[in-house]
């Protein structure tokens, strides 16, 4: 090609442009004068689309557009030219193709024989994407169809063990979910678990309103062996409803999937069609999903889509592994069926997963959704939705072998049925009396080891109690103030069938160094399991920090100590959904450490400050608290409420009231407290975490150090919770009039770095975040941004480590500017699937 310039005379615009018309017509004219062009159709003189065009000299083709038409450019010459379709007669023509456009319409007749896959090899774009295009311009149908259902599920989880030893001594053992303890479900677990494959059975009812009202119904629950790797899908927080534009994968995956039927899909992901099928008379169109780039938040695998229909027949689509929270993969399988002639929905649901302990040792899952009945448009009773999203009946739990035989929809392998047999028959065993007599005999023998290291139990199996004594070795304690102290610590449990818990614990050491006596002990009651009601009391003698939640260096300091005999009761109580009451009051009798011998081997170590002293004093203090989370999501069990969170704020408000003469209580004040705090997600965007605190003191008529309202130092280098603390807050701070403090972090879950190659590779996501502190009296403030990287490690199959670095940048009213950097450590909750921020 040349490129011509022509510099011509303002006045002769106009001609350039038509020679340039010109030119590009001849051009295009002489592309165009060589080759093929027609329109495919059937006996009733309709257009077939996506017909395989196959020219066998050329070993090449091109394939027919959804109004059946087709265009292919070469060379002139005689061509064997392929016509092909599924449910149609295949036609071969030799044709000869000259210096002109050849136009040949073409007629197919109709067949019942299927056509085997013949791979195309096109230049023109993949019909994969005008499938894909007709799906998503036929979403809204898709989505609305079904307004409400409700249908009977069956749902089945496993997990095996898949082992290679190394050697004989090698074992196998499964991590448990990081719950409160109680030591009798631990029992069971442990002898439970004694087998490579747990499992979970589950048969509920699935209700629906459009566009997100869930509610599951349990009806049938039985548990074989440990539990708490399998994937067990809450449907109102994990809906895998693919013809969303955003696939929310909550406890699966830090950020929401971009589903490949999005209206934005093509910016994520391409297409290929690598099959045309026909399954009952209907076309199913086999299409690759590929993503573009990998990132966290895109998945690959197959669609299948109906012609005509333009829905999901099928899916198979695996999750990236970047974004995965405990899983090492994660995919999943849909199959649809029709129960109208165009509404299709999903009557088998596959997850299969993976989490690698190390090198040796995988557990490997598997969770199955069977679809038993569905009844479309059903008509819910007024007020039948609401922020109970699950239920789950006593009845369901006691289930027996008869009922699971007769309701599996599929058959278990036969590892799994040996499984079944041997957990009831250990069942049986393990609920025995003469079983429970001989464990419990076993736990409460007395051996060396227990004495000397483990500490000693006693526990009745019968009436659900357990009590601990300390060792020998935990006798030795050791104290900021003063030094080693010797003493012992009891705890005493009790659990009831309905859920009901209580704990009494106490201790007491004697201190070497000054000779004195402490102590504390402390009883606690989960009366209201359904309610959230606690009840609890404690009292004793100790040194008290005058801010607990102070910098760790602070805390190594006998200046920031005080002893302290003390009695405190509180309550909590959920008034009704979302909406909780805290009611507390402790008394107080405060007493400087002057005249203690409060050295010890950290005062060579740290740089000590004298103890503040202060005339001893008695101060009663009472708090209410008030906290509501509106849309509060939960699920109710037999014998407890499960809280699943909500996505709106949740506000607070607190009242201190420090007495004065009441008691013998020497202080005077009153304090005040708003806050708000909310998770936000924001899609593929990541997701925020903020707090906003404002307080005052109403009166300091009698406010004593001790009782200022207190903010944390910094550490140096260690990164503190940012929803809480800040980072590069050089002193620590009190305030007794009004302040207001705020913090934020954003985790960006791979969505700002995960486009550049090198630092993809390191698995590294972007986090920033900001604070801000000001405090009225000393008109002082204080903000400071950060930013940073964050990498997650794995400490065993489901434990996640999470680091990070960042640079933090402040500034403050009293030092100006400062900047620093910080480490941080966190490990995930396995029970909340989260982190701590």
């Amino acid at each position: 090609m040349a490129l011509i310039y022509l510099r011509l005379k303002s006045s002769e615009p106009v001609i350039t442009g038509f020679l340039l018309l010109i030119i590009l017509y001849a051009n295009a004219h002489k592309v165009q004068a060589q080759g093929i062009k027609g329109t495919v159709r059937n006996d009733k003189q309709e257009p077939i689309p996506f017909v395989n065009i196959f020219f066998k000299q050329l070993q090449n083709g091109t394939t027919t557009n959804f109004n059946g038409e087709y265009f292919f450019t070469t060379n002139p010459g005689i061509y064997d030219v392929v016509f092909s379709a599924v449910g149609f007669e295949t036609k071969t023509l030799q044709l000869t193709i000259g210096d002109e456009i050849l136009e040949e319409n073409v007629w197919l007749e109709t067949s019942s024989t299927e056509l085997e896959e013949i791979i195309i090899k096109s230049k023109r774009k993949d019909p994969a994407y005008e499938i894909i295009q007709f799906v998503i311009d036929n979403k809204k149908n898709n989505l609305t169809s079904v307004q409400s259902f409700k249908s009977q599920l069956y749902v089945k989880a496993t997990e095996t063990m898949d082992v290679k030893k190394k050697n004989d001594k090698e074992a196998v053992s499964v991590e448990v979910a990081s719950i409160p303890e109680d030591p009798f479900e631990a029992e069971r677990q442990k002898q439970l678990s004694t087998q490579n494959l747990n499992m979970l059975e589950i048969e509920l009812e699935l209700n629906y309103e459009y566009p997100n009202k869930f509610k599951e119904i349990r009806n049938g629950f039985k548990a074989y062996g440990n539990t708490s790797g399998l994937f067990i899908p809450q449907f109102s927080e994990t809906d895998f409803n693919f013809y969303q534009n955003m696939v929310e994968l909550k406890g699966i995956a830090e950020a929401p999937l971009i589903s490949p039927l999005s209206r934005t899909s093509i910016l994520s992901y391409k297409y290929k069609l690598k099959d045309i099928l026909k399954e009952n008379g209907q076309v199913v169109y086999k299409i690759e999903v590929i993503p573009r780039k990998s990132g966290n938040s895109t998945c690959e695998g197959f669609l299948y889509i109906n012609d005509g229909l333009w829905n999901i027949n099928r899916l198979h689509l695996e999750l990236n592994k970047g974004g995965l929270k405990i899983y090492d993969k994660f995919e999943l399988k849909q199959d649809y069926k029709p129960v109208e002639d165009s509404v299709w929905t999903p009557y088998r649901q596959e997850f299969i997963y993976e989490s690698r302990a190390n090198k040796s040792k995988t557990f490997k899952g598997n969770t199955i959704i069977h679809q038993k009945s569905y009844q479309k448009d059903f008509d819910f009773p007024p007020k039948f939705f609401g922020n109970e999203v699950s239920l789950t009946t006593i009845e369901a739990y006691q289930k027996d072998s008869t009922y699971w035989n007769n309701s599996r929809p599929e058959a278990l392998t036969i590892e799994q049925q040996k499984a079944v047999l041997y957990r009831d028959s250990v069942e049986a065993v393990i609920n025995s009396k003469e079983y429970k007599d001989s464990v419990q005999a076993a736990y409460n023998k007395i051996t060396l080891g227990e004495v000397l290291i483990h500490g000693i139990g006693f526990r009745n199996m019968e009436k659900k109690t357990d009590i601990y004594i300390t060792s020998l070795t935990n006798l030795i304690n050791f104290e900021v103030v003063g030094g080693f102290r010797f003493g012992p610590y009891a705890s005493f449990f009790k659990r009831w069938e309905n859920g009901k818990m209580m704990r009494i614990s106490g201790s007491a050491n004697f201190g070497v160094r000054n000779v004195d006596l402490q102590g504390n002990s402390r009883f606690w009651m989960r009366y209201n399991p359904h309610k959230l009601a606690d009840f609890y009391f404690s009292g004793g003698r100790s040194f008290y920090s005058v801010n607990p939640f102070d910098a760790y260096l602070n805390l190594l300091k006998t200046s920031s100590y005080y002893l302290n005999d003390h009695f405190q009761v509180g309550h909590n109580f959920e008034l009704f959904n979302g909406f909780y009451i805290h009611t507390g009051a402790m008394f107080n009798n405060r007493q400087s450490l002057d005249g203690y011998d409060v050295t010890s081997v950290i005062n060579e170590v740290i740089d000590e400050e004298e103890p503040i002293v202060f005339k001893d004093y008695q101060a009663l203090i009472t708090e209410l608290k008030f906290s509501y989370t509106p849309f509060q999501r939960y699920t109710t069990e037999p014998n407890q409420k499960v809280i699943l969170g909500s996505k709106f704020p949740t506000f607070s408000i607190l009242y201190k009231k420090g007495w004065n003469g009441f008691a013998s209580s020497d202080i005077d004040f009153d304090y005040v407290e708003a806050g708000i705090s909310q998770n936000l997600i924001f899609g593929m965007l990541g997701n925020s975490k903020y707090t906003v605190q404002a307080g005052k003191f109403l009166n300091t008529k009698g406010l004593e150090y001790i009782d200022l309202k207190r903010f944390r130092q910094s550490d140096p280098y260690l990164y503190s919770n940012p929803l809480h603390s800040f980072q590069l807050l050089d002193t620590s701070l009190v305030a007794n009039g009004i302040f207001l403090e705020a913090h934020h972090i954003h985790h960006f879950n791979g969505a700002l770095i995960n486009n550049i190659p090198l630092i993809k590779k390191l698995q590294l996501r972007a986090v920033a975040g900001a604070g801000a502190l000001w405090i009225k009296e000393s008109n002082y403030r204080h903000e400071e941004i950060f930013g940073g990287v964050e990498r997650v490690f794995k400490l065993g199959a489901r434990r996640r480590l999470r680091l990070g670095v960042y640079g933090v940048l402040s500034e403050s009213s009293k030092t100006g500017a400062n900047t620093g950097f910080k480490i941080s450590f966190d490990i995930i909750d396995t029970w909340k699937k989260d982190w701590s921020y």
